[in-house]
């Protein structure tokens, strides 16, 4: 009895297993097929967005323990955009409404080319500074004759530029042809000039300088000293104005030597030889204008008054008129024609001019 009860529930067990085995078999998919194609999702009513590209989603720190969401999800933080600073000016003030723009509406960057400066000395005598510029000398004569009585002298001017505001001068009074006074007869002949000088030029402002002169003569000994306020404005390109260069010029040992006559300087020795007293020194007020036809051409006039021995009853007055041309830089010819005494005919006197610059 026992036996049949127990072949029987291993019967029943062996039973159950078969039953599972073969509903395994049967539920699992045979290699190669296809599977079925997914039910479509049902869509959610109302208007449908444009699609838009997926913002990327930034993958998660390493070792931060947070995982990814999963593809297809709304999971993700919203992309902040940075502003842009706000402009310079905020209220236009510096705007410029007609400076040039670029494509963009951005001002364009204008170049702007560097002004020429002319460079050297110029050619142009209206535009010429009162003092040479540095490092620069010049060599000058200036020939000229009085007619009745007649009276020649010429006299060699050299300066040089120390610095742009110093100025340093040399002047020699080669000779003169005239009659010498110390001797009875009346013949005129050539003499060898006695009159020697230096001066100091110094530029207080491009349109004033201060100038210090001591000319002196060599026999007998005499020394003087002369003071001028040079003045030149540059009213235009073309025109210039100025003068005052020997303003004031007094003795200090027996006569004022002149470099403008030789015959003056033999007169004055004469007379100091017969203790005839001699003129103490002069006041001079001159001016000139200039006017620059061409370049190379400068018409110039000259007026002054003198007063010798500082006396006003003494007074004489000058003028002349000229040009000066410059076929170079570096060269000057001038010719002028006037008059040393306004009051007198015969002191008409032609004039010459040669410079020469290195």
């Amino acid at each position: 009895m026992v036996r049949t009860m127990t072949v029987r529930r291993l019967i029943s067990v062996l039973s159950v297993v078969l039953v599972a085995s073969a509903t395994v078999v049967v539920a699992q998919p045979k290699a190669g097929a296809k599977k079925a194609p997914a039910a479509p999702a049902k869509k959610a009513p109302g208007p449908v967005a444009p699609a838009k590209d997926p913002a990327p989603t930034p993958a998660p720190a390493a070792g931060s323990g947070s995982a990814a969401p999963a593809a297809g999800s709304d999971a993700g933080s919203a992309v902040q955009m940075a502003e842009d600073p706000p402009p310079s000016d905020m209220d236009g003030v510096n705007e410029n409404p007609d400076a040039p723009k670029t494509g963009d509406g951005s001002a364009a960057v204008v170049v702007v080319a560097p002004v020429k400066k002319k460079s050297g000395y110029p050619i142009e005598e209206a535009l010429r500074p009162i003092t040479l510029p540095q490092n620069m000398s010049e060599v000058s004569l200036a020939p000229h004759a009085q007619v009745s009585p007649y009276a020649g002298a010429d006299a060699l001017h050299a300066r040089y530029g120390i610095t742009r505001q110093v100025q340093l001068g040399l002047t020699y009074v080669i000779g003169g042809i005239f009659d010498d006074p110390k001797t009875t007869s009346d013949k005129v002949g050539f003499h060898p000039g006695k009159a020697v000088g230096l001066d100091v030029t110094v530029l207080v402002q491009d349109w004033i300088a201060v100038r210090v002169g001591v000319p002196v003569y060599i026999d007998p000994v005499a020394v003087g000293l002369q003071l001028g306020a040079p003045l030149k404005f540059h009213l235009t390109d073309k025109l210039a104005i100025g003068g005052m260069e020997d303003f004031l010029t007094f003795k200090i040992a027996k006569f004022v030597p002149s470099f403008y006559q030789e015959a003056q300087n033999a007169a004055n020795a004469a007379a100091y030889a017969v203790n005839t007293t001699s003129s103490k020194g002069a006041l001079r007020f001159s001016g000139y204008a200039i006017f620059q036809q061409q370049t190379k051409l400068a018409l110039y006039g000259r007026f002054g008054v003198n007063l010798e021995n500082f006396e006003g009853n003494g007074a004489t007055s000058f003028i002349r008129a000229g040009f000066n041309y410059s076929p170079r830089r570096f060269l000057d010819l001038g010719l002028s024609l006037g008059f040393d005494d306004l009051s007198v005919k015969g002191s008409f006197a032609p004039a010459g001019l040669i410079a020469i610059r290195i």
